[in-house]
Parts: C-alpha cells; sequence; structure tokens
C-alpha cells in the first residue's frame, strides 16, 4: 500500500500492487487506486477579514493602555497579582474599589485633629503648590497631612477676613477723609482771603448786626470745617424758603477753616444774613471749661480709640464686617470734636437768643422750614429713657437750656464717663 501526495498538496492517492485477473477499476503504473482525496482550495472572505482588523483594532488600545499603566507605576510598586489584574481587568479577579473605605478613614482622621490642637512647630505652606512640594518631599503620614490642611485653610480663612477689614477700614478712611480738591479749595479760599479785601469783608455788614440777636427772625446754626458742604445746606435753606429774608445764619468753624469760610460767603453773596465765626474766637471755649477738650489731650486711651489702629487689639473672630463697619463709623475722629460737642453751648454762645435750628452739615433743605418756629416746645422735651437723639436737624428752646443748666449736666456726666473709661 502507497501514500502519495501531489506536490500541489492538493490530492491524497492510497494504492497498492496490482493482481493479475482481478477487475480493476483504475490501474497506474501496476498500482490500483483505492483512495483518492481531492483537496479543494480556500478561500478567506473579505468579511472575514474586516471583522478580524476590526477586533484587532479594539484590542490594541486596550492592551496599550494597561501596559503603559504598569510602565508608570513601576515594578516595585506592583504586585504581580495587582498587574496582572491591571492587564486583564478588574472584574475578572474580583477587585474590590477602596476608594470608599479610604474616604472614610481620611473623615474619620479630620473630626480627630479637628478637635486638637494644633503640633507646635507645625510649618504651613503659603500656596497649594507648597503643599504639594512639601507632601512629596517629607512623605507626611495621614494624621499630620489633615492637620496641615486644617491649619492652612484656618489662616487662608484668617487672611481673607483680615483682608475685608482693611477693606473696610480704608473705605472709612477714604470716606471720612478730605478729598483733594476740598482741600484745595480750602487752602486757595484762605489764601484769597489774605489777598483779596472782599473776601475779607464783614459779614454781616454792619447794619445788619443788631439782626443777629433778633428773635423775630428765623436763626440757623450750622457747625463745620467743610466750606462746599456748608454752602449747600446753607444755599438749599435759603432757595427752600418762602420768606428768605428772615433767615439768619450762624456758621461755626474751627480755625484753620475760618479764613477759608469767610472768604466763600463773602464773595459768593447769598439772600439772606449771614455770620461766620471761629471757635478760636470764643475765649470761653478752653481747656477748663470744656471736659472733652481736656479728655482728648490728657487721656491716651480715648486718643488711641478714635486715632489708633482700629484693627490690631480687635477680635475679629466675634466679629462681623457689618458690625466692624459700624464701629468704625462710632469710632470717626470728628465725634472728639469740639464742633460736634458745640451744641450743648448753644445757650452760652447765643445769650440774647430764645429758639434757634442747628443744621448738620450732611443735609439738603428741600420744603420751607418756616413753620419750626411755630411750634410749642413747652411739651417737647427730650425722652430722660434715650440716651441720644438724631442730630440731623434740632430745634432746641434756649431759655430752657438755660435754666435746666443742660451745660453742667452735660459736663457732670461727661467727666463720669472717663473716669469710668480710666478705672
Amino acid at each position: 500500500m502507497q501514500l502519495h501526495i501531489s506536490p500541489s498538496m492538493r490530492s491524497i492517492t492510497i494504492s497498492r500492487s496490482a493482481s493479475i485477473g482481478n477487475n480493476i477499476n483504475s490501474v497506474t503504473n501496476g498500482s490500483i487506486d483505492l483512495m483518492k482525496i481531492k483537496v479543494a482550495a480556500r478561500h478567506i472572505s473579505y468579511r472575514t477579514i474586516f471583522h478580524t482588523f476590526l477586533l484587532l483594532a479594539f484590542l490594541f488600545p486596550f492592551l496599550f493602555i494597561l501596559t503603559a499603566l504598569v510602565t508608570l507605576e513601576g515594578v516595585d510598586k506592583c504586585s504581580s497579582l495587582d498587574c496582572l489584574g491591571r492587564r486583564i481587568g478588574p472584574g475578572f479577579l474580583r477587585r474590590s474599589d477602596d476608594s470608599g473605605r479610604l474616604f472614610g478613614d481620611f473623615y474619620k482622621i479630620l473630626n480627630q485633629v479637628s478637635t486638637e490642637k494644633l503640633p507646635d512647630g507645625l510649618l504651613l505652606p503659603d500656596s497649594f503648590d507648597q503643599l504639594v512640594s512639601g507632601l512629596k518631599s517629607k512623605q507626611y503620614d495621614v494624621k499630620t497631612f489633615a492637620f496641615m490642611l486644617r491649619g492652612t485653610m484656618e489662616k487662608f480663612e484668617r487672611e481673607i477676613k483680615e483682608s475685608k477689614f482693611s477693606e473696610l477700614l480704608n473705605k472709612h478712611f477714604a470716606a471720612s477723609a478730605i478729598p483733594k480738591g476740598i482741600h484745595c479749595l480750602s487752602l486757595r479760599l484762605t489764601d484769597e482771603y489774605s489777598s483779596n479785601a472782599h473776601a475779607r469783608k464783614q459779614l454781616p455788614s454792619p447794619e445788619l448786626l443788631p439782626l443777629l440777636s433778633d428773635n423775630s427772625y428765623h436763626h440757623f446754626v450750622l457747625s463745620t470745617d467743610n466750606i462746599l458742604a456748608a454752602s449747600v445746606v446753607v444755599t438749599s435753606t435759603v432757595q427752600s424758603s418762602l420768606i428768605p429774608e428772615k433767615i439768619v445764619f450762624h456758621i461755626i468753624t474751627d480755625k484753620k477753616t475760618y479764613a477759608g469760610m469767610h472768604s466763600w460767603f463773602a464773595l459768593n453773596p447769598i439772600p439772606a444774613i449771614i455770620e461766620v465765626k471761629g471757635l478760636h474766637q470764643f475765649d470761653w471755649l478752653t481747656r477748663e471749661n470744656v471736659p472733652v477738650l481736656e479728655a482728648v489731650e490728657n487721656h491716651k486711651g480715648i486718643r488711641d480709640y478714635y486715632h489708633g489702629n482700629h484693627i490690631v487689639g480687635s477680635n475679629l473672630s466675634e466679629t462681623t464686617p457689618h458690625k466692624f463697619a459700624s464701629k468704625l463709623q462710632a469710632r470717626s475722629p470728628r465725634y472728639i470734636s469740639l464742633l460736634n460737642h458745640i451744641r450743648i453751648y448753644l445757650p452760652e454762645m447765643f445769650p440774647n437768643l430764645n429758639k434757634a435750628v442747628f443744621l448738620d452739615d450732611d443735609i439738603v433743605v428741600q420744603r420751607d422750614l418756616s413753620p419750626l418756629w411755630d411750634i410749642d416746645l413747652k411739651a417737647k422735651n427730650l425722652d430722660p429713657n434715650e440716651c441720644a437723639w438724631a442730630y440731623g436737624m434740632n430745634i432746641f428752646d434756649l431759655r430752657a437750656w438755660r435754666k435746666k443748666n443742660i451745660r453742667d449736666i452735660y459736663h457732670f456726666w461727661l467727666k463720669e464717663v472717663i473716669i469710668l473709661s480710666q478705672t
């Protein structure tokens, strides 16, 4: 028996030697073919090739990513089982996700360090980059990292709060300071007072001097060192009045502003009677007669309270920006200025007047104020349960103030407050 394979590998023939007289179906070179198999050529379809390439295109990126992860992570930090899991996939080896457990442990540590004191000597980073750099170089444990995170957050919170308070403080100073234009106006008017005779003319004119103590006129008192503000108050009052010729304005200012204030109203006449006087022209307004002046000169605590640093010594953690802004307003240096306390001395400053309307320099009058002189003030006393009143516009019964001796009562309580603040 013979096995014959064709050179083209397409047919296989099994045969044996032929015998005489046998009925043979096929004889070839004295051999009888027992079996002949032809193998047909197999062709691969384009569809199969396309699907194969599609499968490889899907698998190759996945294998590349797994290989890159293992390479980047490093052999030392990747166990063989873990790396195998990364190659094959987390679902195959039933690998669990540890992120939930890690977050729970870290949350417990954060709760723990929130009630503990920060370690002494703990260096807090000034930025996120410093924090990351420190973690890489010093290999902090989780608890130390939690302390650093807490300390850094508290540090930034304090800095933000201090920055907010500094902003409020700067706004307060900007609002209370004298703008450059107004300051220059005062200087120019002062120069005008020294060089221009018209700026020094008497206010009011000599023939009108008796009207300064005439109670049939409407007397307004304005105490300010702001020239433009005084001009607004006086002008708006006169323009809103139905009888401006009956108005008498007594403007009181300090020594440094007197020349400029006098020049302004001398050079800009208003259809009313205007008197400008400086505090230095009242001889009896001395530190012996005015306790607030003595307190400011002698008591350092009062000077620091109004003129010192409003942030140093303040417990910023126990206050809010709104409360801090209110305290800044209350601690304005103008509250210890004699111009702010001058209303207490009106009966002595104008001994011949029976009634006067005191106006602040931050108002604009929009209607006639003549009816104020028709008000009966006998039953309009201040509420004894109140410790202050609104300063915008006040009507003073000067005769009643003299009878009650308001000035001495004010001096008594002011001295008591000063003594109490020193203890």
